[in-house]
């Protein structure tokens, strides 16, 4: 009986501790889940405060001694900001980012690191006080948190991640306990009960695990609104850890309570008397009366200092012994305690099949209470915790495609998308500048990038090199030669000589007929990416820089972080994917590649394209004309992840809006789409026009997709 009641225990011991290791890797190993339950915290306002107040001196303050009476309108705003999504899709990254460094990189040191504080900052400053939006926005990142972690923190929980089936091995050692137990039990109904019990118990000590380790990580900080924040933090990521304690003490005692509803109910308010009495009777013996003292000294001082959870174990403890009266009297009705054994019943000629009906009927309801609160402890999401407001639920503005890589997912594009009616550009193939393309829905994004030198004149000079690269180039952009001569003779006439300062622009062939700056244009989509955490953003640069200069200035831009490797081979990952890792934006090269890993070349492998030299809008609208508007040009002819369909009309010298509202009208469009991916067998992954506020190109990026909005 000793063996037996030994191995119960043990195997109680072993499932309180599967449920803890599976709850802390779930939980704490998960790097997703991690994020989300670190982002979760956001939601108290003693955490949001406590990292406004940091954000407002490290970011704000520090650039001007002056706004110190402003002290309390900043922080109101910067409090507003860190409770945004925006903001919340930073800390979500930065959160992971911290999780990679413990358990990927095997550093000792954690920093809490968020970045483009500024971006999101600048934007709400711009109200309250304009003139310091720009230098805000100039700090892009800030501290949140650096903490050095013990070796022995840090070994364990690599040994926790390099370990993923410890919480399975934990409850498959106490299975072959229980049944051990039961086999060498004299009495297996009574080790039924015990093992139950003591199951209980468990649960109940890790409920005051549980608040004694709050109390002591509450206890480490010092004022009221930093305990808040600490007690907050630690909800966030052990509360359900509690509720799965309560979960398992309730399934214990309701396992005690099945099987002592077949014998004999066991009188738990014995053991409650005896403690009663053990704290009332004085012990004999010096010694055993200290240490009663101690001990009652020190539970007085717990109850004292923390009593709040001294009233959650009162509470527990209580709801433990109800829930086990409960289900005692309910299986007793059931199954009556004291009922005659199989070998009574067949003796005197009883009704062992009644008998045996009514054991089996109250297991079936304990089995049943205790899978009904497993039930109700998975839908509440105790063991997971969905994505915070910070990630949004659509993903390039739908549902449907989350779960769709980008090789499967179709993208309004801009054909010479930085060719736009700004000051400084004598014509323009689009309606709007990128800003406005990316929020009306652009997702793709054509464009050149050229050196040009700025002159003292605010002109701009090109550095075409020789004349016929120069027209090698221009012909490549469906710029004829006669246009070329004339822009030379211009370029001579209006004097676009002396010295200037150089600089990467994107223009198209000419920056003297319109340039933007480079980095201007890289800021704007890293400020659309940062407010919009949702969305995926590729882009084809037709390349006549350097690939370092290019790659240095996307990393200027702060874009470097948020760009995606695509993979050398296999699937892609999905858009959900691409956003949880915050590698939202895809950057291609049309002639040089390199610099970084990300950079690659365009129509080597990833992209297979259409022709681009349309003069007609037959060729995109007549249906016989449409196989050959769909006959491969650059790249792979097939078997590339992805597909660029190129549809619009090039006229010199300038573009027509007029074409552009007839071949991008929703019908012809669509058919010339779909006649494509049936001859190319591909999705068009980038449907690249002219003038894209004429006709319907979003609609008929949606209909390609199966998606309406």
């Amino acid at each position: 009986m000793l063996a037996a009641r030994v191995l119960a225990i043990v195997a109680a011991v072993a499932i309180v501790l599967a449920v803890v290791v599976g709850y802390v890797r779930r939980e704490i190993v998960d790097s997703g889940q991690f994020a989300n339950r670190a982002t979760a915290a956001l939601q108290n306002g003693s955490v949001r405060s406590l990292i406004a107040e940091r954000i407002t001196d490290d970011v704000v303050l520090k650039r001007s001694d002056n706004l110190i009476s402003f002290r309390p309108a900043i922080q109101s705003v910067v409090s507003d900001v860190v409770g945004s999504e925006p903001f919340a899709g930073l800390f979500r990254h930065a959160a992971a980012d911290v999780h990679r460094a413990l358990f990927s990189r095997d550093e000792n040191t954690i920093t809490l690191t968020v970045g483009d504080v500024g971006t999101v900052l600048a934007a709400g400053l711009e109200v309250v006080r304009p003139s310091l939006a720009p230098r805000v926005k100039a700090n892009p990142t800030v501290v949140l948190l650096h903490r050095d972690v013990s070796d022995i923190t840090a070994t364990t929980a690599r040994i926790g991640d390099q370990v993923p089936l410890l919480a399975e091995l934990l409850l498959a050692l106490a299975v072959a306990l229980v049944l051990l137990a039961i086999w060498l039990s004299p009495d297996r109904r009574e080790t039924c009960i015990e093992m139950g019990i003591a199951v209980a118990v468990g649960g109940v000590l890790v409920v005051i695990a549980w608040h004694l380790g709050r109390s002591w990580a509450i206890g480490q900080v010092d004022g009221p609104e930093q305990r808040a924040a600490a007690g907050a933090v630690w909800d966030a990521f052990l509360g359900d850890l509690k509720f799965a304690a309560w979960i398992l003490a309730g399934a214990g005692a309701v396992v005690a309570a099945a099987a002592a509803s077949l014998i004999r109910p066991v009188d738990l308010g014995e053991p409650l008397r005896r403690a009663a009495t053990w704290i009332a009777t004085e012990p004999p013996g010096r010694a055993r009366r200290v240490l009663r003292g101690v001990v009652l000294i020190g539970a007085g001082w717990f109850v004292l200092t923390n009593h709040d959870a001294v009233l959650q174990i009162v509470f527990t403890a209580l709801g433990v012994f109800l829930i086990y009266v409960g289900a005692s009297v309910i299986l007793r009705l059931v199954v009556k305690p004291g009922a005659p054994t199989a070998v009574e019943l067949l003796e005197e000629g009883g009704e062992e099949l009644v008998h045996h009906g009514r054991v089996i009927a109250g297991a079936a309801l304990a089995l049943a209470l205790v899978v009904g609160a497993v039930i109700v402890f998975l839908g509440s999401g105790g063991t997971t915790t969905a994505a915070p407001p910070a990630i949004p639920a659509t993903c390039n503005g739908s549902v449907e495609l989350c779960d769709r890589p980008l090789t499967d997912v179709a993208l309004p594009a801009t054909h010479n998308s930085m060719s736009v009616p700004l000051p400084g550009w004598y014509s323009s193939l689009q309606d709007r500048p990128i800003p406005d393309q990316l929020h009306d829905g652009i997702r793709g994004l054509l464009f050149d990038t050229h050196y040009a030198d700025k002159l003292h004149n605010g002109l701009l000079r090109t550095d075409v090199g020789t004349e016929r690269k120069l027209k090698a180039e221009a012909a490549h952009d469906g710029v004829s030669p006669s246009a070329v001569d004339a822009a030379l003779r211009l370029r001579e006439r209006l004097g676009f000589k002396g010295n200037g300062t150089r600089g990467m622009y994107l223009c198209h062939s000419f920056c003297e007929l319109g340039g933007t700056p480079l980095g201007t244009v890289l800021g704007q989509i890293h400020d659309f990416l940062v407010a919009n955490p949702g969305e995926v953003i590729v882009g084809v640069n037709q390349d006549y820089v350097t690939p370092k200069d290019f790659v240095a200035a996307v990393d200027k831009a702060g874009l470097g972080r948020m760009v995606f490797t695509p993979p050398a081979s296999g699937r892609w990952p999905t858009l959900r994917q691409m956003i949880d890792r915050n590698q939202r934006l895809v950057l291609m090269a049309e002639n040089h590649a390199g610099a970084a890993p990300w950079y690659q070349l365009a129509y080597r492998r990833l992209t297979e394209e259409t022709p681009f030299a349309f003069s007609h809008t037959q060729q995109l609208t007549a249906p016989a004309k449409l196989a050959a508007s769909c006959r491969p040009n650059r790249g792979p002819a097939s078997g590339a992840p992805l597909f660029l369909v190129n549809h619009w009309i090039t006229t010199d010298p300038v573009g027509l809006p007029s074409n552009a509202r007839k071949v991008n009208a929703l019908k012809p469009l669509v058919a010339r789409l779909r006649e494509c991916q049936r001859l190319r067998r591909h999705l068009p992954n980038l449907v690249a026009v002219d003038f894209y506020r004429q006709g319907n190109l979003l609609a008929a990026v949606d209909a390609l997709n199966g998606v309406s909005r």
